[in-house]
C-alpha cells in the first residue's frame, strides 16, 4: 500500500472522508434544530458513520453542531474486537463545528441547506498530522425517513468542494490533495442527470513514505529484540531458582529418609528426586518453547520497493483527474463521458463507460446487503452470492480506455529485463511469444489475432494503447456470465473487443 500511516491516524481520517462523503447525500432541517440534528445523524447512519456533538444551535435559518465528532460504526463481525482496540483504531474524530446556512422546507417533506460548511480540522497522532480545509457543500437536502427514501440514502448534493487534505509526517508532507469538487445535478424522471468532478492535484511522497516505514519498523523490530532478551534473562533466573529450589528438595527429602522409619524405601526418595528433576526439565523446556529468537533488527522487510520506485521515476507522484458523465437512477442509465488523470513523468489515462441497469432497484440492493452486513456480521460467502445476484441485470453498452504514455512503459520494461539479467529486446521477444498462447487459445479469433499484434506494437515502440469494448447490443453481466462459464473463448467476440497501438 503505498500510504503508510498510523492504522490509528488512519482510521481517523477514513472517518473524518466518511462523514464528508455521505454529505454529498444531504443535511438539513424539519424546522428546529433538534430534528435537524436527528435528520442528519440518520443519514450518516445510513452510511456507516455515527455523528455526534454537543448541542444544535438555532440561529435565523441556521444551524450549528457544535463540538461535532463522527466514527465508522463497525460490523458486528468486527464487534469481537476489545474496546481498546476500538478505541485505538476508531477513536472518534473531533470535527469542531458543522454549520448549515439557508435552511428551507421543500416538497415532500425534504429540507433544503443552501451551505454546510466545516471547520478546518488538525488531528494529531503519534509524529502524524492530518488536516483538511475548504470543505463545503451547496443545496443539500434532508429527507424525513432516509430509509425509506432511496433518493435520500443515495449520496446527493449539488455541489461539494474540498479546498485541501493533507498528511505530514515528520515534518515532511507525504500526502497532499488540492481543489476537489464535486457537482451532480438534481435527479429528474425526464433525463439523466449530469454531473462532474476532478482533482487539481494529488500529490504523494513515495521515497519518504519508503523511508518513514523502513525507520518504523526497524524501531519496532529493535524494542521486539530488546523485549525478547529481557524475557530470555528473567527466564534464566526462574531456571535458577528453580533448580535450587529442586536441589534444595531433594536434600529436604534424603535427610527425611535417613530420619524416618523404615516407613519410606529408597525407591520411594528416588521418586521424590524424580518429580523435582522433572519439574526442573519441564520449567527448561517451557522457557525453549515460549522464547523463541526474534529476527535481527536487520532483518526488515520493505512494503515499497525503492529501487524499483527510483528506477520508474515515481520517488515524488503529481496527478489531476478530471470526470463528466450522466445518472439517472430511474431509468438505470449511466455514462462516463470523459475521465481523465494524468500523472506527471507517468502518461495519460482516459477512460469511457456506456452502460445500464444501475437503477432505483439496484441501488436498494446494495443498500439491503450493507445493512445485513452491518446487522448481521461480515459472511463472505453470502455477500459474494449476493453481489453476483445484484450484477446480473447490469449490462454494457460500450467501454473505452486509453492509455498515452510519457516514456514510463519503457521505465518498466528496462527495469523488468535488469532484474532478470537479460536485454529489454529478449524481454520483448518472450512477453511477445507468451502472447501468441493467446491465440492459440482462442482458435485464431480474428479480433485476439489483431489485439496481440496491437501489444506486439506496443512493446516494440510504447507510445499508447487502447481497448475498446463494443457489443453490437448491450450486453449484461448474467450473460457475459453464463458465455464466461460454458464458452469462454467466445467473450471477446460478443463483447466486441478491439485493441489499438500508437495510434
Amino acid at each position: 500500500m503505498l500510504l503508510k500511516m498510523p492504522r490509528s491516524a488512519f482510521a481517523k481520517t477514513f472517518a473524518l472522508t466518511a462523514v464528508i462523503a455521505p454529505l454529498w447525500a444531504g443535511t438539513a432541517l424539519a424546522w428546529t434544530g433538534d430534528d435537524v440534528a436527528k435528520r442528519v445523524q440518520a443519514l450518516l447512519k445510513e452510511q456507516m458513520v455515527e455523528l455526534t456533538f454537543s448541542k444544535a444551535e438555532t440561529d435565523g435559518k441556521n444551524v450549528i453542531l457544535h463540538d461535532a465528532k463522527a466514527q465508522i460504526a463497525l460490523p458486528k463481525s468486527l464487534s469481537d474486537e476489545t474496546e481498546e482496540e476500538k478505541n485505538k483504531d476508531n477513536a472518534p474524530v473531533n470535527l469542531g463545528n458543522i454549520t448549515l446556512s439557508g435552511i428551507s422546507d421543500t416538497e415532500g417533506d425534504v429540507y433544503l441547506v443552501e451551505k454546510v460548511s466545516f471547520n478546518d480540522v488538525k488531528i494529531v497522532e503519534d509524529n502524524t498530522v492530518f488536516t483538511s480545509a475548504g470543505i463545503s457543500f451547496d443545496k443539500v437536502r434532508l429527507t424525513k425517513d432516509p430509509k425509506t427514501d432511496l433518493l435520500g440514502r443515495m449520496q446527493y448534493a449539488e455541489a461539494f468542494n474540498i479546498g485541501a487534505l493533507s498528511v505530514t509526517t515528520g515534518g515532511k508532507e507525504i500526502f497532499k490533495l488540492s481543489g476537489l469538487y464535486l457537482t451532480q445535478e438534481p435527479y429528474s424522471k425526464e433525463k439523466a442527470s449530469n454531473y462532474s468532478w476532478g482533482i487539481k492535484a494529488l500529490d504523494l511522497d513515495i521515497a519518504e513514505m519508503s523511508r518513514l516505514e523502513q525507520e518504523k519498523k526497524k524501531k519496532e523490530a529493535a524494542e521486539m529484540q530488546a523485549a525478547v532478551e529481557e524475557a530470555t534473562k528473567a527466564a534464566e533466573e526462574a531456571a535458577t531458582a528453580a533448580a535450587e529450589a529442586a536441589t534444595d528438595a531433594e536434600a529436604a527429602a534424603e535427610d527425611t529418609v535417613r530420619s524416618d522409619t523404615p516407613k519410606r524405601s529408597d525407591e520411594n526418595a528416588g521418586e521424590d528426586a524424580a518429580v523435582a528433576d522433572s519439574a526442573e526439565a519441564e520449567v527448561e523446556e517451557d522457557n525453549v518453547d515460549t522464547l523463541e529468537p526474534a529476527d535481527s533488527a536487520e532483518d526488515v522487510s520493505d512494503d515499497i520497493n525503492i529501487e524499483a520506485v527510483r528506477a520508474l521515476g515515481l520517488e515524488k507522484v503529481h496527478l489531476t483527474m478530471d470526470a463528466k458523465g450522466t445518472w439517472s437512477p430511474f431509468s438505470g442509465q449511466y455514462t462516463v463521458d470523459q475521465m481523465t488523470i494524468n500523472g506527471q513523468n507517468i502518461g495519460t489515462y482516459n477512460y469511457k463507460l456506456a452502460m445500464g441497469g444501475y437503477d432505483l432497484k439496484f441501488i436498494k440492493a446494495v443498500q439491503d446487503l450493507i445493512s445485513s452486513v452491518m446487522e448481521d456480521g461480515n459472511d463472505n460467502t453470502s455477500m459474494q452470492i449476493a453481489a453476483l445476484g445484484m450484477m446480473q441485470n447490469l449490462s454494457i453498452k460500450n467501454m473505452e480506455m486509453r492509455y498515452d504514455d510519457a516514456n514510463f512503459f519503457g521505465k518498466v520494461l528496462d527495469y523488468q529485463a535488469k532484474e532478470r539479467g537479460i536485454t529489454r529486446e529478449e524481454l520483448v521477444k518472450e512477453m511477445k511469444d507468451q502472447l501468441q498462447f493467446g491465440v492459440v487459445y482462442f482458435e485464431n479469433e480474428p479480433l485476439v489475432v489483431d489485439a496481440v499484434k496491437a501489444l506486439g506494437e506496443y512493446l516494440d515502440a510504447p507510445k499508447s494503447l487502447s481497448l475498446k469494448i463494443q457489443p453490437e447490443t448491450p450486453v449484461t453481466f448474467g450473460i457475459l456470465t453464463a458465455v464466461g462459464m460454458a464458452e469462454p473463448k467466445k467473450l471477446w467476440s460478443v463483447l466486441g473487443v478491439k485493441v489499438e497501438a500508437n495510434k
